[in-house]
């Protein structure tokens, strides 16, 4: 997850776009691709809705076309779930979630479910299922912790933050813990895995302006910035196992639209008729996944299949 992600701080973040992309939206349109490009491929909007639910975001999408994500109804906080075998199902393993907030990235092609929750106290935990087995995960000495992804290796690619709001991302693999914080960076969040631990997110020094970025295997950070993108910037979500690269940016009209990169060449991805697109996932089909703001502001999942 992505996700994902999956944190109650991505979910208010992806609100204060939306309020920003509407407050910028009059008379402007979606933009062209520019003179001369490659159309990396055409895509099949479906919209996914939880049964009942005034919100539903898609976190994660397999191989199998199974997803995860989390819907919000009744007034309660949101909460994590899956769609396989043509339905959906709410996710509470061992009961751990309650009415307390939870989002759910994945499932990876092991079948690893991950994502948050929130205790009783409103602290957040990562979390991950595997094989009906639910794992709590904390970063030590930190207050609040969330799992992004999980490679098909089991390393954890996460994030904590304590009471200054500040994001560290993480990479946990065999029990050992290594940072991963950006030069000069204000937060760093990663946000997605490869099945082989590459890994994509974003960094700032200002949370209104971010940049993406991808880590490999060795290490090397590089930068992912959309080439249309405005001053608000790029957010990479997640990196499939052929090296695509799904996430969102703000153009300089200050609208938010999804992309899918491919090798080096970004195409834009926009849900018919949507005021926001966010592309929170790819799987290694080249199917993409995420959430749009419909005209009226209310928050639909999708994928996209390419064809």
């Amino acid at each position: 997850m992505s996700n994902h992600r999956v944190s109650c701080s991505r979910i208010a973040q992806a609100a204060a776009l939306f309020t920003l992309a509407l407050a910028g939206s009059a008379g402007a349109a979606a933009p062209e691709p520019e003179a001369g490009a490659d159309v990396v491929a055409h895509y099949t909007y479906q919209t996914f809705d939880y049964p009942g639910a005034s919100a539903t975001i898609i976190w994660g999408i397999n191989d199998f076309g199974e997803l995860a994500g989390q819907y919000s109804m009744n007034g309660l906080p949101p909460h994590a779930m899956v769609y396989r075998d043509g339905r959906f199902e709410s996710l509470d393993p061992d009961g751990l979630f309650g009415n307390n907030f939870s989002a759910a990235g994945g499932p990876n092609e092991l079948g690893t479910i991950f994502g948050a929750y929130a205790d009783a106290s409103k602290r957040q935990h990562g979390f991950v299922l595997q094989w009906g087995q639910v794992e709590t995960v904390d970063f030590p000495g930190h207050l609040n912790s969330n799992v992004d992804g999980v490679s098909l290796f089991g390393a954890i690619a996460g994030v904590y933050w304590d009471a200054d709001g500040v994001f560290h991302g993480v990479l946990r693999h065999h029990g050992h813990d290594t940072p991963i914080d950006v030069a000069g960076a204000r937060d760093t969040y990663p946000l997605g895995i490869s099945g082989d631990g590459e890994i994509v997110g974003y960094w700032d020094t200002n949370p209104r302006e971010v940049h993406g970025f991808y880590r490999g295997v060795n290490g090397k950070i590089s930068p992912i910035e959309v080439p249309t993108a405005g001053p608000g910037g790029t957010v990479a979500f997640a990196i499939n196992d052929v090296g695509q690269i799904a996430g969102y940016y703000v153009d300089t009209s200050g609208l938010f639209h999804g992309f899918i990169e491919t090798y080096g060449q970004f195409q834009t991805l926009d849900v018919p008729g949507a005021k926001v697109t966010l592309a929170t996932t790819v799987n290694n089909f080249g199917m993409v996944a995420g959430e749009y703001f419909d005209a009226a502001g209310k928050r639909h999942g999708f994928v996209a299949t390419p064809w």
